[in-house]
């Protein structure tokens, strides 16, 4: 059984892009500055940073792990993958960089800088909240589901080959939502469209990383 973690690629240290769920603070502050609030409340709220996305936005929280573009829902599609499906998601605000237009002797640095008004909202890319709905019933190290020090517990897999194309592990019906997992076919389908911001780590890599993590701390 191949079974990987999806991950972001290394990236600078700029942020793409940010993007709320309905229960999270940043989604009534985007609300407060007069974007409408949508009807559904599933639907994601993001601010990007350029019109112009990768294929996968990562950062998400919950069961969903991350947002992707047209191209990759048409990808997965195409390849007929399980385990999710697509939410809808909003896209509140397409920032610019400031522009420097003088140099200036005095006062603060924002002073020398023109701040832009964003992108219309109409060149906004379109975009996907994948969602996972699958979980597979896992064996962790700590029966409690959670090591000592409060972290969720490392765990192994079940002798079983899992029916989905994307996870999350669970402990008697409850999910692990910060990790998501994929089967072999996920990656095939990301590499064969070419998908850009994905890379997959072998779980039996993450896990030897994780539990070596934990015995530092």
């Amino acid at each position: 059984m191949s079974t990987f973690h999806p991950r972001e690629n290394p990236k600078s240290n700029r942020i793409e892009a940010m993007w709320y769920q309905s229960w999270q603070s940043g989604y009534d502050d985007i609300l407060k500055r007069g974007f409408p609030k949508p009807e559904d409340e599933r639907t994601i709220l993001a601010e990007l940073r350029s019109p112009h996305t990768d294929d996968f936005l990562h950062g998400g929280s919950a069961e969903v792990p991350f947002l992707v573009s047209d191209r990759a829902r048409q990808a997965f599609e195409s390849a007929e993958l399980s385990g999710f499906d697509f939410g809808s998601v909003m896209v509140a605000k397409i920032a610019t960089k400031g522009v420097r237009v003088r140099r200036s002797l005095s006062g603060e640095p924002e002073d020398t800088i023109l701040k832009s008004g964003g992108v219309d909202l109409d060149l906004a890319p379109l975009l996907h909240a994948v969602r996972v709905t699958a979980s597979i019933e896992v064996i962790p190290d700590f029966e409690s589901g959670r090591t000592p020090s409060g972290w969720v517990s490392p765990f192994r897999l079940p002798d079983v080959t899992p029916e989905f194309d994307l996870w999350q592990p669970s402990l008697r019906g409850k999910r692990f939502t910060a990790w998501t997992y994929c089967s072999a076919l996920f990656c095939e389908a990301c590499e064969e469209f070419g998908l850009s911001n994905i890379r997959f780590e072998p779980f039996e890599d993450f896990m030897a990383r994780f539990r070596a993590d934990l015995e530092k701390r």
